[in-house]
């Protein structure tokens, strides 16, 4: 049970981050796939789940991860604002914190949660197709089975035959949010390392581009080569890749294992270019400070406006696509 006052809407997309999206009435612009419509709300309306980060095994703070993301939040919310501001990250505790940022929103998300889920299934999936590898294997399993009270009554080549009649009924359930979160705040630290070795460039959206777009998975993880390696994530710490984060329609960073770290000015074809990559990279919606955002398809294609994104087959089709949500972003090597 959640405890009295405790906030039941809980963000994967932090909301001091997402602020640095809304228009002058404090509303972020919204571009919803599975609604196939657009709408503006308040920051608290998105990018957030109830009870997204309750822990539900006893004997433990259910609001821990909560707790643990508010202190985070007291840290990376002024530093980011000072970054915006300044532009250069070169103050070591505010590059540090908005590596912090950038973990938290990579990990703690819907998208990744349900590949890490996958994973986990499919693990089961194959221990079960193990323990059918051979007759004495698998009579030690009931055995085993027997011995705690639950009784297998198909024999050896019954339980052969039903698995590969119908191996989905093997697959466990997805495991409990509480695994998720456990593999979040394992994986976090070591994603930072990762994003501190690579080296930032900071893009300036000039101001007729329309400004950067962001969404509910907003760390963008690609090859720099921009070929089709597969469906695949590279890895966070592979070479040859880079990482794409909008900060604020104004500005986005990109870092790269090699290359200068600098300021560069991104025109309305830049932008248009790297929202399209952000927009492909979303899990349910897009975010914006409005509808006068620009994004490009291909270098053979007409930059598109904002407007018209509920209505792109191609981004609607994006969220019925197997690839789109089966990632691995956390492979180091």
């Amino acid at each position: 049970m959640a405890k009295e006052g405790a906030a039941k809407q809980q963000h994967y997309v932090p909301q001091y981050y997402l602020r640095g999206f809304v228009n002058e009435k404090r509303h972020i612009y919204v571009v919803d796939r599975p609604k196939e419509k657009f709408f503006r709300v308040p920051t608290v309306a998105a990018g957030g789940e109830k009870y997204f980060n309750l822990l539900t095994e006893n004997r433990v703070n259910p609001f821990a991860a909560e707790e643990a993301l508010q202190e985070l939040e007291n840290k990376v919310a002024p530093a980011l604002e000072r970054v915006k501001a300044a532009q250069p990250l070169k103050d070591e505790n505010d590059r540090n914190a908005i590596m912090n940022l950038m973990a938290a929103v990579t990990l703690r998300n819907p998208k990744q949660r349900a590949a890490i889920s996958g994973i986990a299934q499919e693990l089961g999936q194959l221990s079960a197709a193990a323990g059918l590898e051979t007759k004495e294997r698998y009579e030690q399993i009931v055995a085993g089975a027997n011995a705690q009270g639950l009784k297998i009554n198909l024999s050896y080549d019954e339980m052969k035959a039903e698995f590969a009649k119908n191996r989905e009924m093997f697959k466990p359930s997805p495991p409990p949010r509480d695994f998720n979160i456990v593999i979040e705040a394992k994986f976090h630290d070591p994603l930072v390392q990762m994003y501190e070795g690579r080296k930032w460039q900071i893009l300036a959206a000039t101001d007729d581009s329309g400004g950067f777009v962001t969404s509910d998975h907003p760390v963008c993880l690609r090859w720099c080569d921009g070929k089709d390696h597969g469906f695949l994530s590279p890895g966070f710490g592979v070479a040859g890749t880079e990482v794409i984060f909008p900060l604020s329609p104004k500005l986005a960073i990109r870092g790269r294992f090699d290359g200068e770290e600098n300021v560069v000015q991104a025109d309305k074809e830049t932008v248009a270019g790297i929202n399209s990559l952000l927009i492909s990279n979303c899990h349910n919606q897009v975010y914006g400070r409005d509808a006068l955002f620009s994004y490009k398809r291909g270098p053979e294609e007409a930059v598109g406006s904002g407007a018209h994104l509920f209505e792109d087959k191609v981004f609607l089709a994006g969220g019925n696509d197997a690839a789109n949500v089966r990632v691995v972003p956390l492979r180091p090597l």
